[in-house]
C-alpha cells in the first residue's frame, strides 16, 4: 500500500487487501498503513484517523472495548464484512459496514463515511482549539480583562456555533455563528437559561437536570439534536459540551459547541428514503414476475388442453404418442392406442341442441378420466372423437382396458338419453409409425360402428381385405 501525494489523512488498514476500496481511499488523499488484524490494536491519540477493517467476522471483545472507549473519540471506523455480521459491527460502534449486496450504493456510502471523517477531523480541530482556549483561561483567570478579550476574540472566531453557561444554566457568551444558526441574537440569549432559549417546549434536550449533571461530574457531553427556529426551519446539530475549571479543578463554566449537520442529515434521510423506494420497487417487480410466470403457465396449459373437456388436445396427444413410440423402440416395449366415437352424437345434437351436446362431451371426458388408470392418458381427438394411449400394454391387455372403458360409458347415468361409444384398438408391434397406429385404430373404430356400435374392435381382428377397403 502506498500513500497519495495529496495528503488528507491516514487510514489504518486491518485485514485482507481490497483493491476497490484502496483505490478510492488513495484517490481521496489517504495514506494507507497496513496493520495485523490478529494483533491487538489501539487508536492513535495524536489526531483524527480513519480505521478500516477488511473482511473480518464478528468483532472481537478487544475491538468492541476499544470502539466503546474514550480513545475512540474523533476516529472514523469503516468495516467491510458479511451481511450476517453487519448488525454486530454496528452494535459495536462501527460508523459504516459495507457488504457485497449494496450494489450501486457501495461507493456512495463509502463517500458518505469519508465526509463524516472530515467532519470529525474538523470537529476535533475545533475541540483542540477550545481546549487550548480553556487552558489559556485557566492560566490567565486572575487577569479577567485580558482573558476576557482573548476569549471573546477566540470564541467569536470559532467555526461552530458556541455559547457558554454557568451552573444555573445562565448563558454568558453567544458567538456570531450561534446567532446565525439559531436565529437568536446574543442580547436575547444573554443571562437567560439555556433550556428556556433552546428548549422552550421541554423536549428534554436541554434541561436543568442535564446542566446540573455536567457541573457535578465535570465531564463533558456529546449528542446530536435538532432546533426549530422561529421561522419554522429545522436545524440539525452535533453538540459538544466542554467543562472549564479553575486551578482547583472546580467546574466554573461550560462551553457548548454546535456544528450544523443539517445537510448531512437531509442527505442521509434522502438516501434512506431512496433505499425504501428501491425495496418497494423490487417487491413490485417480484409480484409482476410471479404474475408473468403464472400467465406463462396458463398459456402452456391452454396450448395443450381442450377448452371444453380439459383433456389433452389433439396436438399434445400426437406429441405424447411420438414420445411413447420412441421409448417403446428404445426399451423394446409395446403399447396400444384406443380411439372412441360417441354413437349417434349428431342426432343427439339435432334433438337436444348443441348445448346438450357440449354437456355430453364434458360428461364423456369425465367418465374417461375417472375410469383411466395411472398410465392411461385420455385426450379429445376432435368433435365427438376421443383417444387414449395405453403405456406398456399388449393386445390382450388393450382389449381388457377398452372393454373397461366401454362398460363404464354404458353404465354411466347420462342426462337426456343413454350414451354408448364405439372403440377401435391398435397395438404397436415394433414397425408401425404414429400415423400407422392412429390409422389402424381408426379403421378398427369404423369396424365397431359398422358392426352395430357400442363394441370394441382390435385391428388384428379385422381381415386384411376389410382394412384395405376402409383405408382406400
Amino acid at each position: 500500500m502506498s500513500g497519495n501525494t495529496e495528503a488528507r489523512g491516514t487510514c489504518y488498514w486491518f485485514g485482507e487487501s481490497d483493491k476497490r476500496v484502496e483505490k478510492i481511499l488513495e484517490s481521496q488523499g489517504f495514506t494507507l498503513v497496513a496493520k495485523d488484524l490478529a494483533q491487538p490494536f489501539k487508536f492513535e491519540p495524536e489526531s483524527t484517523q480513519l480505521y478500516y477493517f477488511s473482511a473480518p467476522a464478528t468483532p472481537s471483545d478487544d475491538i468492541v472495548a476499544k470502539l466503546a472507549s474514550k480513545a475512540r473519540y474523533g476516529h472514523t471506523v469503516i468495516v467491510r464484512s458479511g451481511h450476517e455480521s453487519k448488525k454486530e459491527w454496528y452494535d459495536a460502534g462501527a460508523d459504516l459496514v459495507l457488504v457485497d449486496d449494496m450494489g450501486g450504493l457501495f461507493d456512495h456510502l463509502l463517500s458518505f463515511a469519508l465526509s463524516t471523517y472530515d467532519e470529525r477531523r474538523h470537529w476535533r480541530e475545533a475541540e483542540d482549539r477550545l481546549t487550548r482556549s480553556n487552558d489559556d483561561l485557566r492560566a490567565t483567570i486572575e487577569s479577567l480583562e485580558i482573558a476576557s478579550r482573548r476569549f471573546e476574540a477566540l470564541f467569536s472566531g470559532l467555526p461552530v456555533g458556541c455559547f457558554t453557561f454557568d451552573s444555573h444554566g445562565l448563558i454568558h457568551e453567544w458567538n456570531g455563528l450561534s446567532s446565525s444558526i439559531f436565529g437568536i441574537e446574543g442580547y436575547q440569549a444573554f443571562l437567560n437559561r439555556v433550556w428556556d432559549i433552546l428548549d422552550p417546549d421541554f423536549t428534554g434536550v436541554w434541561s436543568q437536570e442535564i446542566v446540573k449533571k455536567i457541573f457535578e461530574t465535570g465531564e463533558g457531553l456529546e449528542f446530536d439534536w435538532k432546533f426549530i427556529r422561529d421561522d419554522g426551519e429545522t436545524v440539525h446539530l452535533a453538540c459538544k459540551v466542554v467543562c472549564m475549571t479553575n486551578k482547583k479543578g472546580e467546574v466554573i463554566a461550560a462551553v457548548a459547541g454546535n456544528l450544523d449537520i443539517t445537510a448531512r442529515v437531509i442527505a442521509q434521510e434522502q438516501l434512506e428514503e431512496q433505499m425504501r423506494e428501491n425495496r418497494n420497487y423490487l417487491k413490485v417487480m417480484e409480484r409482476q414476475r410471479l404474475k408473468l410466470q403464472e400467465a406463462n403457465r396458463q398459456l402452456r396449459r391452454l396450448a395443450v388442453t381442450d377448452g371444453l373437456t380439459s383433456l389433452t388436445n389433439r396436438r399434445r396427444f400426437n406429441e405424447l404418442l411420438e414420445e411413447v413410440l420412441d421409448r417403446a423402440i428404445r426399451q423394446n416395449q409395446t403399447f396400444s392406442v384406443l380411439m372412441f366415437d360417441i354413437d349417434h352424437f349428431k342426432s343427439l345434437n339435432d334433438v337436444f341442441g348443441h348445448q346438450a351436446g357440449d354437456e355430453i362431451l364434458e360428461q364423456f371426458a369425465k367418465v374417461l378420466k375417472e375410469t383411466a388408470r395411472r398410465y392411461e392418458r385420455p385426450a379429445r381427438y376432435g368433435g365427438e372423437e376421443f383417444a387414449i394411449i395405453l403405456d406398456n400394454c399388449d393386445r390382450q391387455s388393450c382389449l381388457i382396458a377398452a372393454e373397461r372403458f366401454r362398460s363404464a360409458i354404458n353404465d354411466y347415468h347420462w342426462p337426456y338419453r343413454a350414451v354408448t361409444a364405439s372403440i377401435g384398438c391398435s397395438t404397436f408391434s415394433g414397425i408401425e409409425s404414429v400415423r400407422d397406429l392412429v390409422e389402424q385404430a381408426d379403421i378398427a373404430l369404423y369396424a365397431s360402428k359398422k358392426a352395430g356400435r357400442n363394441r370394441v374392435t382390435h385391428i388384428d381382428d379385422i381381415p386384411r381385405e376389410a382394412r384395405e377397403q376402409k383405408a382406400a
